[in-house]
């Protein structure tokens, strides 16, 4: 079985492949590979080498788009047609319906949380006999998620994670020039509503950063969580930070699967120390940037909090 992703932002199909990966380990599946490509072009080409079983395709990328993909794989009837499902930020009626009569057999829309790549999997399994799957069979075959819920992503100890969040700190920072709070918020003239959910959790995050130590990292991680949970989830309002807040939801996630009871003091220590730095840069961005309206540049924390993020993950790794 062959499972592609294809997204020009690598950060997006490696959510994709961590969430298959989890999904196949609980079904105790190992007979898969999966392959991701960065452009309509190679995904084109990908098929006609590997013929794929189920490609994750995104629509909004450069010179070939996700529906000119869909279009070449379709038209090509002599080659096996894989379950191709859509994947985008858009939410437009007239893509989707656009998808789904050039061939589609799904449409996700990002954010999109591991219960619908469960879906995804469980419908293709279904359909091709390969596993019997107790979940209603929907009637329509087009499946169609909406973006409901938390924004929840799944987060291994893949070796080329640090890679991949490297590569987009580096594009995130050469796609955006200097921009003041004051002419950043202009596009966003009724803010005060988003900052609420954060200023609920003031208390706490100060509470984190002043008393967290090595002694009580394990019994703090569900307040860590839940606090870098809705940072990210604040941050994902805004299209300029998606990159920045699927980071931090998956350093949340890779938190939250730790135990830390084992662990060396030496090595919980670093750990706090991070986590605090994190989080101090957020209540520091999120201060300049939405409250006093005094930074000079608003991306001026992507590669301090993308940096730090990259360093823990590694940390992480070898506990």
């Amino acid at each position: 079985m062959i499972i592609v992703a294809v997204d020009d932002k690598q950060i997006n199909n490696k959510v994709i492949e961590l969430d298959i990966q989890e999904y196949m380990e609980d079904k105790n599946i190992f007979a898969y590979k999966f392959i991701e490509v960065g452009s309509g072009e190679d995904a084109i080409e990908l098929h006609e080498k590997v013929q794929p079983d189920i490609i994750f395709l995104d629509i909004m990328m450069p010179r070939v788009s996700g529906l000119d993909v869909l279009k070449a794989i379709r038209a090509n009837k002599t080659l096996k047609q894989p379950l191709i499902v859509m994947v985008t930020a858009l939410n437009d009626e007239a893509i989707r319906y656009e998808a789904k009569s050039l061939g589609a057999d799904g449409y996700i829309a990002k954010p999109f949380d591991n219960q619908e790549i469960i879906k995804v999997l469980d419908d293709y399994f279904k359909k091709n006999d390969i596993e019997t799957i107790d979940q209603p069979k929907d009637e329509d075959e087009f499946f169609d998620f909406e973006e409901d819920g938390d924004d929840f992503f799944d987060f291994d100890d893949e070796e080329d994670s640090i890679g991949i969040q490297k590569e987009m700190m580096e594009e995130f920072n050469k796609s955006h020039k200097k921009v003041s709070s004051r002419d950043f918020l202009q596009e966003y003239e009724t803010i005060e509503y988003m900052l609420e959910d954060l200023e609920e959790i003031e208390a706490d995050v100060y509470e984190i950063i002043d008393d967290l130590e090595e002694e009580n990292l394990q019994t703090s991680i569900d307040n860590i969580n839940e606090t870098l949970y809705r940072y990210a989830h604040f941050l994902n309002s805004f299209l300029e930070f998606q990159e920045l807040s699927t980071s931090i939801n998956l350093l949340a996630r890779l938190i939250e699967k730790k135990n830390f009871s084992q662990t060396e003091a030496k090595k919980k220590a670093i750990v706090a120390e991070f986590i605090k730095s994190i989080l101090n840069d957020l209540v520091n961005w999120k201060n300049h940037v939405f409250v006093e309206q005094d930074a000079v540049d608003v991306f001026y924390l992507n590669a301090s909090l993308l940096n730090s993020c990259i360093q823990l993950e590694n940390i992480l790794k070898e506990i």
